[in-house]
């Protein structure tokens, strides 16, 4: 119940966008040079964004600080901050880093000048001001940290299940809740971390880790609500479990902790929000019976370490086995609702890192689940079927390979049955390994999780029903960045950026032109000639994508009357 009135409540006030702002205008324009200084800064997204503070920033050419702070923009998709009435002419950069919908910071540089005759910001200082070395190896941390806090929270919430459901020996049911225990304060404290981690990720700075604003703005954002609400979800979980309460309020906490992991993410930021939280909270729930229930069995086993005890321990396995299965199939189910919208076509699982990243996660499934079947039609046959004598009832046991008993008259232990004992026992300890060997790859699935929580959906980084935005090299020292706006069948924006090694705009090119061509169809090419928007940023509006498909893209830069570059980029154009 709690999970579909989280989802109710997410599908009902969820905003869709795409998942990651991109900067589409910014005024001053960059690297622009101007007669008198503006009364602002401000600059437009492609989505709402969240500003931390400081988070955008007007600095002069010494980096001191020269604006005034921010101002009220009444449009959740533009930040602005003021600058002085008496700015002196000179060097300026516009330092900016923002939060996008789905909580990852996006940053960046610009530079303008005042006044006739002035230079540019040293490169030094531009790099400097630029430098993210804090903020990237933050989000790895981050990343590192999600993955950790994904595992403890499923180990927790599906250990408590099994150990309800599942499990039937008092001993063994210990051994289940020790573990969801342990792993509920785990992820208690790794949600905790997370929080002023994730305030070095988006501020760039390490102070930020212990200043009262930051963690404030962190722990106020979705992804700070959503670490707080689950660390203190698994409190009350790990209390339940201690105290000894009834399972099913151990169970009801579970649903809380897993519950909270639709409060941030993708599934907040893209469309439809409905089948993404849906998608996530089935996925999540099944993930969690299935990885907590699998070490719950390799703890078990692994304390059992006698032959009398392999028939309940064989019985314990074909149980969860069945559970297993079901749950599978869920997962299956939930990451297939999930991959509709956050991948778009199969083309983008190639082509992207996300793509890649959910390939690998599948994979390790894939084998997962032939260990799993391999476990319960080969090994657990075996186990029981030597751990039985002829003629005999569950629950009683063979004799040892090797004793003196005899049968009837005399006669040695029959040599079938010596065999099916020595194959128990092999079956016996390949067991223990291959669920030891599940549980790591499950270990090594959780942690991509945690990257592909973080990294940029398919579907938008290819282009599918979105903004599409790429980069490419165009000639030896120069990059062209291009953004197709809405990237749909029809009217569509098109920016292009030419960027210098800095990653800014560069003044290296005279004159832009395009080509199109419907690569199906092989319609074009179709010439188009962009206006000059500022320097190094072109603009074509045009209705030529009128076909849903593969476009190419041909790009021809004119650096000088004797130079030429030329690109060719592949738009995947939506219906």
């Amino acid at each position: 119940m709690t999970l579909v009135l989280l989802g109710l409540l997410l599908a009902g006030s969820a905003t869709p966008a795409s998942a990651h702002a991109t900067l589409v205008d910014g005024r001053p324009a960059d690297r622009s040079a101007l007669d008198t200084a503006p009364a602002e800064v401000s600059l437009t997204f492609s989505e709402p964004v969240t500003v931390p503070s400081g988070g955008l920033r007007v600095l002069d050419a010494e980096a001191r600080r020269v604006d005034l702070g921010p101002v009220d923009t009444e449009n959740p998709s533009v930040v602005a901050v003021a600058l002085p009435p008496d700015l002196p002419d000179g060097a300026y950069v516009v330092s900016y880093r923002v939060i996008s919908a789905d909580s990852h910071p996006v940053g960046g540089v610009r530079t303008f000048t005042v006044g006739d005759g002035v230079e540019e910001v040293a490169a030094t200082t531009l790099a400097a001001i630029a430098g993210d070395g804090t903020s990237v190896a933050a989000r790895r941390a981050g990343q590192l940290l999600r993955g950790l806090g994904y595992g403890a929270l499923l180990l927790a919430t599906g250990a408590a299940v099994t150990g309800w459901l599942i499990v039937r020996r008092p001993v063994d049911r210990a051994v289940a809740r020790g573990l969801a225990v342990r792993s509920a304060l785990v992820g208690v404290v790794v949600s905790l971390v997370g929080v002023p981690v994730q305030a070095v990720a988006v501020t760039g700075e390490l102070g930020a880790a212990w200043s009262a604003v930051g963690l404030w703005e962190t722990a106020t954002s979705t992804f700070g609500v959503a670490s707080v609400v689950r660390s203190a979800l698994l409190a009350v979980l790990a209390t339940v479990l201690l105290v000894g309460l009834p399972g099913v309020l151990a169970a009801a906490g579970a649903a809380g902790a897993l519950g909270t992991v639709v409060l941030d993410g993708h599934q907040r930021s893209m469309p439809p929000t409905w089948l993404l939280v849906t998608g996530d909270l089935v996925h999540v729930g099944a993930a969690a019976v299935w990885f907590g229930g699998l070490v719950v069995l390799a703890a078990v086993l692994s304390r059992r370490s006698t032959r009398p005890e392999a028939v309940p321990a064989a019985g314990l396995v074909a149980r969860f086995s069945g559970v297993a299965l079901v749950a599978s199939v869920l997962v299956a189910v939930g990451g297939t609702a999930m991959a509709w919208p956050l991948v778009g076509q199969p083309a983008a699982l190639v082509g992207t890192a996300y793509g890649l990243t959910l390939l690998a996660k599948l994979a390790a499934v894939g084998v997962v689940v032939l260990v799993a079947a391999y476990n319960r039609f080969r090994l657990v046959p075996a186990i029981v079927a030597g751990a039985i004598p002829s003629g005999g009832a569950p629950g009683d046991v063979a004799p040892e390979v090797g004793s003196a008993d005899v049968g009837d008259g005399g006669a040695p232990v029959d040599l079938a049955v010596d065999l099916d004992q020595r194959r128990a026992s092999a079956a016996w300890s390949q067991l223990r390994r291959t669920l030891r060997l599940e549980v790591a790859l499950l270990s090594g699935v959780l942690l991509l999780t945690g990257v592909l929580a973080t990294t940029q959906p398919a579907a938008e980084a290819a282009g599918f029903g979105g903004v599409f935005e790429t980069t490419t090299p165009l000639g030896a020292e120069l990059e062209l960045d291009l953004v197709v706006d809405p990237n749909v069948v029809g009217r569509n924006t098109l920016h292009l950026y030419v960027l210098d090694a800095t990653g800014r705009p560069s003044a290296g090119v005279e004159d832009l032109r395009l080509e199109l061509t419907f690569v199906p169809a092989g319609v074009g090419p179709i010439r188009i000639e962009p206006f000059f928007a500022g320097p190094g940023h072109w603009i074509a509006t045009t209705e030529d994508l009128s076909f849903a498909g593969e476009w190419e893209v041909r790009v021809i830069a004119g650096g000088d009357r004797f130079t030429e570059h030329t690109t060719t980029v592949i738009v995947p154009v939506a219906p």
